[in-house]
This record gives structure tokens, sequence and C-alpha cells, in this order.
């Protein structure tokens, strides 16, 4: 069994604060270790599932907050940016994706740190029609390329997105917002036990054959509205998206991984502005 783990902070056990989880910030180091720390517990869980490999993508921010001097040998850690796959990168390699520390799309309420890939730059995604944020655009991606996603942990507000997206998925809720940066919290001991739990079970639904990749098309449809007029200006740049409204582009491809690529560029693009 290989086992993928996409790592983000914002859910991380503790964690109710940008400046947690920004590299210039002075609590940034607590935001790494709780990131790190959500991230072990999963890992140790996993290994002791039977977990013949498992890859960890850091998927926060720059990419670069895991230190892989904490990790066991059997795990391989993909650190740093850009990644051609982003939060997926080394999906492709496994059976089964973990999502660990996930927040939820933007504009969800009692949500900590709600947004989707960007808090200035993008207001909304769909995908196909449907308001998706960073679960259900790398559940897409994970489901172009063959991979189901068993496991999702992070706020109750990312734990119910998770589920009213993925049949059948496994949530670990660690905190509950009360607002965009405040929360009722759990202690680390506690969570580490829920999160070791939830990953014995996601791992063990997994080889009974209870989840199957999520895949919402082909063709795919992807409409892209960002913050700022100004922002979309520049984002139109990217092909194959075309403007449809002030703030709004959209896009179709056969392929999710090449509309996820144009995406990416589309996004970054909007962030230069």
């Amino acid at each position: 069994m290989r086992v993928f783990l996409s790592c983000d902070m914002e859910g991380a056990t503790g964690v109710v604060s940008f400046d947690q989880v920004s590299r210039n910030k002075p609590e940034y180091e607590f935001g790494r270790e709780m990131q790190l720390k959500d991230t072990w517990a999963v890992v140790t869980a996993a290994r002791e599932a039977g977990a013949q490999r498992i890859v960890v993508n850091d998927s926060h921010d720059a990419m670069r907050n895991l230190d892989g001097r904490a990790l066991p040998r059997e795990v391989e850690l993909i650190s740093g940016s850009p990644k051609i796959l982003c939060m997926m990168e080394g999906v492709s390699e496994a059976d089964v994706a973990l999502f660990v520390a996930y927040h939820a799309m933007g504009g969800t309420e009692r949500a900590l740190l709600d947004h989707t890939m960007s808090s200035t730059t993008v207001h909304e995604v769909r995908l196909n029609g449907r308001a998706v944020g960073e679960i259900g655009l790398g559940a897409a991606l994970c489901g172009a390329l063959g991979v189901p996603v068993a496991l999702v942990t992070g706020d109750v507000a990312a734990c119910i997105e998770a589920e009213s997206l993925l049949p059948g998925v496994v949530t670990c809720p660690v905190k509950e917002g009360h607002g965009r940066f405040a929360a009722r919290l759990l202690a680390p001991e506690v969570t580490t036990e829920r999160l070791a739990q939830a990953t014995r079970e996601a791992l063990a639904r997994f080889r009974e054959g209870a989840f199957k990749p999520w895949c919402p098309g082909p063709p795919y449809e992807l409409e892209v509205t960002f913050s700022w007029t100004s922002q979309c200006d520049k984002a139109s740049w990217a092909l194959p998206f075309h403007r449809v409204g002030g703030r709004t582009l959209r896009a179709e491809h056969e392929d999710f991984l090449e509309l996820h690529r144009a995406f990416l560029a589309a996004v970054t693009l909007a962030g230069a502005v």
C-alpha cells in the first residue's frame, strides 16, 4: 500500500491566525510545529497500518515548512515550490491520498482561515458548476490520476465540506471554528489520538475497497472569480481561460491536469497585481 499525504497548515491543531502560518511572522514556528505534529500522527498510524511507502508533500505556501530531519527513514518528503501538481505533487505514485491540516473554501461560515488558494486573490472557484476549495481541487486532481481520497483532517467546516463532496470519506476535525480567527481547540494529545484512529480507519476501509476516485468530468469546466477586476485583467492572459465577467474567467478542457495547470498560471498572474 502506497500512501500519499498532502499537508497544509491552516487546518492543523491549535492554529487560528494567519500570523501562525506566515513565514515572516513571529508565531510561524508554532504553526510549523503543529503542522508537523499532525503530519507525524498520520504518518505513524499509516506505518502501523501497513503502508509500505509514504510520500509526504508539503503543501502550504512556499512548501518548505516541514522539517525533513523529523521524519522516519521510510518516509519521503517533497519540499519546495513551484511544483507541477502543486499540492498534489507525488500523488501519481500512490494508491490512496490523505489530506492533512486542510481548511474550508473561501466564503465558508464559521471556518478558520477560509480561502481558496489565496486569501487576497481568489474569491470563488467553481468546477462543473459546483463551488470548490482546495479540498475539491485536490480531490479532482487525484481522481484524474485514479487515486481516491480516504481521509481529510482540519477544522469542522473543512470536514463538512469534504463529506459533502467525497462519498464515505473519513474525516477528523481537530478544532471548531467560532469565526474566521477564533476556535474551540483540543489538546494536542487528544488530536494526536484522534488523527491516528481516523488514519487507521481510513486505510482499513481503503483496503476493503470503500473509496473511489472523485472525478466530476470529463469534460471539465472551471470558473474562477477574482477579488478585483485588475487581477482578472492579468489572469486572462492564461489560456484556455476566457473572460465571462468583470472578475470572472472560465475554461473547459477534457484533461483536468492541463486545466489545473492553466488555473495555477491564472492565479499566479493575478497574484502579481
